[in-house]
């Protein structure tokens, strides 16, 4: 079933072992080549807000729910990045498009690489925010991100999402924006994802692994770190843009992990001049 405007379209893709991926669609029919976006660990496809807003000034913007998130439908069996990126596809298939810009951050900057490994002349261009090549770092600071994520688990389950989020957001964001910060947390509590998903989800992100893939994208490619990002670091996305061809690095100042929650129109402008062009 789907319901739209002229702007907006809000709909569910259906999958071939039966679950369902709810998407929506905004901006101008006739925007070019449309802008799949992928969300990150934690949250649903209503927290790309200004982000997607200002993407969707020029460009037409297809978002969704990973499964077990938002109103799609959870997945029956464990999860990967490279099976994350195949509902993806599906989405698109479902939608009928062909090519498409693809933007994705996080757990959703990985599974926008396996996209781009995986069928390459469905990508226009690439964009990938806060991703590293590879999930699992055994270093001393890798396995202290790990187990800092692995603690919010074990709050309550209204609370897990929202520990997660807060995880992400740098300390000076929190401090300097509080009452957006609480409007985040409001967001993520009317629609909670199931501990069991974002247990999944992060599983997925720990064991991905596409570092002797990377040669196969094609696509022109835009790689961006927050400079405050204490999560992941500039470090793990600068060697993510390394082992890709054609590709950019570039750093969102005054920015924490999520660089569309904390610096949403500097990186909206950023990433949408980067399609146009």
């Amino acid at each position: 079933m789907t319901t739209g405007t002229a702007d907006r379209e809000d709909g569910f893709a259906k999958l071939p072992d039966g679950g369902e991926i709810a998407y929506q669609i905004c901006g101008p029919r006739r925007g070019g080549i449309p802008v799949l976006l992928i969300c990150p660990l934690g949250g649903s496809m209503a927290l790309w807000g200004t982000f997607r807003e200002l993407l969707s000034e020029r460009l037409r913007v297809i978002s969704f729910d990973l499964r077990g998130t938002g109103h799609s439908s959870p997945d029956r069996a464990w999860v990967s990045t490279q099976s994350l990126a195949r509902d993806a596809l599906q989405v698109l298939a479902h939608l009928g498009v062909a090519r498409t810009h693809v933007f994705g951050i996080s757990l959703g900057g990985m599974t926008a690489t396996w996209l781009a490994i995986l069928a390459p002349a469905r990508v226009a261009k690439l964009c990938l925010a806060s991703a590293p090549a590879r999930g699992l770092e055994l270093s001393r600071a890798g396995l202290r991100r790990e187990l800092a994520l692995a603690a919010c688990f074990a709050r309550p389950i209204d609370e897990v999402e929202a520990s997660l989020v807060d995880r992400i957001l740098s300390p000076r964001f929190r401090e300097i924006h509080p009452d957006e910060v609480r409007a985040i947390e409001r967001c993520l509590r009317v629609r909670p994802a199931s501990r069991v998903a974002l247990l999944k989800h992060a599983l997925a992100g720990v064991l991905h692994d596409a570092r002797r893939e990377l040669r196969h994208i094609q696509a022109q490619t835009l790689v961006l770190a927050g400079e405050n990002d204490t999560l992941l670091g500039t470090q793990a996305p600068r060697a993510l843009s390394d082992g890709i061809s054609r590709s950019t690095f570039a750093i969102v100042a005054d920015s924490g992990h999520d660089l569309t929650l904390e610096q949403p129109l500097v990186t909206g402008t950023r990433v949408s001049q980067f399609f146009l062009s």
